[in-house]
């Protein structure tokens, strides 16, 4: 399946795994774990050895890896509201631009370039500040193609302020936190019989800390660096205490 047409269509069912571990679980930067008035914010990750007794970058990590254990390499751009503008990444060869227009502090839109030329647009509508539906066209070949993909309020389950988002089966859903963080994603696939549980646990500034996968191993994030915003910029990863990955970020602040 397309993978812009699952990335839009996780706003309404199960959010993936691997995005989590940006921290990122919002469309602002106070959301994102960010403090200070931010402008930019690029992210580069690199694979990660050891060397004597320090972790250091080993080369760019494989654009084709199975498990996806690190933040996500892109450049991300915030309003002077504070609202994410655009991200723009690069993936396989191909420029991504999207960016969002926000209504009463909701998205609204959600448009997604490639090389230049829009491949998708999500329109998201509300009602009582719930989203209701998603109305995504997608453009390909010269031909636009409309489908509505309205929420089901019935796989909505809200326990001790969590909120638990059912899946096709009982064996899949994913646990939100009071502060819309992702703290376990359960997936099943009856093709094999196979279930990947992954569960989060992050630190007081709302930072990703860890990322257990079942039957696979832990990983660790650790955040040896942070500006004088108090934002980390570089991030190391270790997965069952071996090096694994780095990520450094460059931010920039409106005056």
């Amino acid at each position: 399946m397309n993978r812009l047409f699952m990335a839009a269509l996780a706003s309404i069912c199960l959010a993936a795994c691997g995005n989590n571990t940006s921290t990122s679980y919002g469309n602002n930067a106070s959301k994102d774990g960010l403090s200070g008035n931010v402008h930019k914010v690029q992210t580069l990750i690199y694979n990660a050895k050891m060397q004597g007794d320090k972790i250091v970058k080993d080369g760019k990590p494989d654009p084709y890896r199975e498990t996806e254990l690190f933040p996500d390499e892109d450049t991300r751009i915030y309003n002077q509201n504070g609202e994410l503008d655009s991200v723009i990444s690069v993936i396989d060869a191909t420029k991504y631009l999207t960016t969002y227009t926000y209504q009463n502090g909701q998205v609204s839109t959600e448009k997604v370039f490639q090389n230049g030329k829009i491949y998708q647009e999500n329109i998201y509508e509300y009602q009582g500040g719930k989203q209701i539906k998603m109305i995504q066209n997608l453009y390909i070949n010269g031909t636009k193609s409309t489908s509505e993909y309205p929420v089901d309020e019935s796989k909505f389950e809200y326990v001790n302020g969590k909120c638990i988002e059912h899946g096709e089966t009982p064996k899949d859903y994913t646990v939100k936190d009071e502060n819309g963080r992702i703290i376990k994603v359960s997936s099943y696939s009856e093709m094999d019989s196979y279930l990947a549980v992954t569960e989060y646990q992050y630190n007081s500034k709302g930072w990703l800390e860890s990322c257990s996968l079942l039957e696979s191993g832990k990983a660790v994030y650790q955040y040896p660096q942070v500006d004088e915003q108090g934002n980390w910029t570089r991030m190391v990863i270790t997965f069952d205490g071996e090096p694994y990955g780095i990520a450094e970020r460059k931010i920039t602040y409106r005056k």
